[in-house]
C-alpha cells in the first residue's frame, strides 16, 4: 500500500453512477422547491402590512366600535326613558290621582316622591330590556361567525391559506 501510494501521486475517483430518477421524485423536488421559495418569499415580506392583517385591524376598529356603542347605549336609555317617564308620570299620577285643592297647596313645595319612583322603576326596566337585547345581539354574532366559518371557501388549509386567497390566476403573454 505504501509503495503504490508513493509511485501513484493522483488519485482517482469514479464518479457515483447515475440514479434514475422517477417522475414521482421529480414532481416532488418540485414542490419542496416550491415550498422553499414561499417560505423565503414570507420571511422577507414579514413586516409589510398585508390584506388579511389590514382586514384584522378593520374587525378590531369594528369590535371597538361595537363595544362602544353597546356600553354607551347602556348608560343612555335607562337614563333618557327614566327622566322622561318622570316627567310623564308626574303629569299622569297629578291629573288621574291628586286632588286639585292639595295640587295648588303643594305646587313648587317638594318633590313628588311618587315621579322619582316612576322615573327610577322604568330606568331598571329599561336597562334589564337593553340587557336582554344585548344577550340576543350576541347570540346572534356568534351564531353568524360559527356558521361562517364552517363554510367551505372559508376554511384554512395546513398552511393557513383559504380557498379564496389561494386562487391565482395565470396570464400568459404569447
Amino acid at each position: 500500500l505504501e509503495t503504490t501510494l508513493l509511485t501513484h501521486t493522483t488519485l482517482s475517483f469514479s464518479p457515483p453512477p447515475l440514479k434514475t430518477t422517477t417522475p414521482a421524485y421529480q414532481k416532488r423536488l418540485q414542490r419542496l422547491r416550491l415550498h422553499d421559495e414561499e417560505r423565503s418569499y414570507k420571511s422577507l415580506t414579514t413586516n409589510l402590512k398585508t390584506a388579511a392583517s389590514l382586514k384584522d385591524d378593520n374587525v378590531t376598529a369594528k369590535s371597538m366600535m361595537y363595544a362602544t356603542s353597546v356600553g354607551l347605549n347602556m348608560v343612555v336609555a335607562p337614563i333618557t326613558f327614566g327622566t322622561f317617564m318622570y316627567f310623564f308620570a308626574g303629569s299622569i299620577f297629578s291629573r288621574f290621582f291628586d286632588d286639585p285643592e292639595e295640587l295648588e297647596d303643594a305646587r313648587g313645595s317638594a318633590v313628588d316622591v311618587r315621579r322619582v319612583i316612576a322615573g327610577v322603576v322604568s330606568g331598571v326596566f329599561m336597562l334589564f330590556v337593553e340587557m336582554i337585547l344585548f344577550v340576543i345581539r350576541s347570540d346572534t354574532l356568534d351564531s353568524a361567525v360559527r356558521k361562517k366559518g364552517r363554510r367551505r371557501e372559508n376554511r384554512a388549509n395546513a398552511f393557513g391559506y383559504t380557498e379564496k386567497s389561494m386562487a391565482r390566476t395565470y396570464v400568459r403573454d404569447d
